[in-house]
């Protein structure tokens, strides 16, 4: 068996637009396809907090391979009470006029109302958070933030990224949507 690894940053919108991307990842039917194993002692809620009713079904596919489902569910949970926020799926750029929303990749949280988009991408199968912020590393050690990562690619906008692993990661990504909130 042979296994290949990639690792791709950027915004959600620049990983959809790549047609190189697109050629790399594209198994067409010679490969075979094997489903992650569910994480054991996973128990998810009746209801993703925050996703419509079209998108629970794939969000709860997705969060059956995740490494962090219960934080990511908090995450979301926490993130959806706000004031005017809006889990939303994505529209694909060739979609139909009437098509659904695609919930398959990432979901977008949005102040509603806002013209800047959402404040943060984030990603039930990796429990990977996105925001939308511009700030440095040296800028998160000074805030006390440990857990997140700063990005060298993509839209400038989206450079701050958390991965789901521990209490603390959930603590610094909630603080971190809480700053890109207040500035959407």
């Amino acid at each position: 068996m042979k296994l290949t690894v990639f690792q791709f940053e950027g915004t959600p919108e620049e990983l959809d637009a790549s047609h190189v991307l697109r050629k790399l990842t594209d198994q067409g039917e010679r490969a075979a396809s094997a489903a992650a194993e569910p994480v054991p002692g996973t128990t998810l809620p009746a209801v993703i907090p925050g996703v419509a009713e079209e998108g629970q079904e794939t969000v709860r596919q997705l969060l059956a391979r995740s490494p962090a489902p219960a934080l990511f569910i908090r995450f979301l949970e926490e993130t959806s009470r706000w004031d005017n926020v809006g889990v939303h799926g994505v529209k694909r750029k060739n979609a139909q006029h009437g098509a659904p929303l695609d919930y398959s990749r990432y979901l977008r949280l949005r102040r509603q109302g806002s013209q800047l988009g959402g404040f943060a991408y984030v990603y039930a199968e990796h429990s990977t958070v996105n925001l939308r912020l511009n700030y440095s590393k040296q800028q998160l050690e000074d805030m006390g933030i440990t857990t997140a990562r700063t990005l060298t690619t993509g839209h400038r906008e989206y450079r701050v990224s958390v991965d789901l692993t521990s209490e603390q990661s959930l603590a610094d990504a909630l603080q971190l949507a809480e700053l890109a909130y207040s500035a959407t």
